[in-house]
């Protein structure tokens, strides 16, 4: 099982997109194209771009980044639990 965003926007929808490595690597190359901070610096940003790109390649958004976000509520990130073998 795949970790996945959660997003819930002003007017209440809810929009759930899985975490691909496609998503990670597009945000960790947008953080470093940007300059962003590495590490506990830019923590909240990326992971904020992260789940927007979830949503963009999962086909629940097309709005620009920084529209987009002005709709966001709340975002979540989910990582299923590890079995224990």
């Amino acid at each position: 099982m795949r970790s996945t965003a959660k997003v819930t926007y002003t007017d209440g929808h809810v929009d759930e997109a899985p975490l691909t490595p496609r998503v990670i690597t597009s945000a960790e190359e947008h953080a470093q194209k940007e300059g962003w901070e590495p590490g506990e610096a830019s923590k909240i940003r990326q992971s904020y771009y992260m789940a927007y790109l979830a949503q963009r390649y999962a086909g629940n958004t097309t709005t620009p980044y920084e529209q987009w976000l002005d709709l966001v509520d709340d975002i979540d990130v989910e990582t299923p639990e590890n079995p224990t073998n």
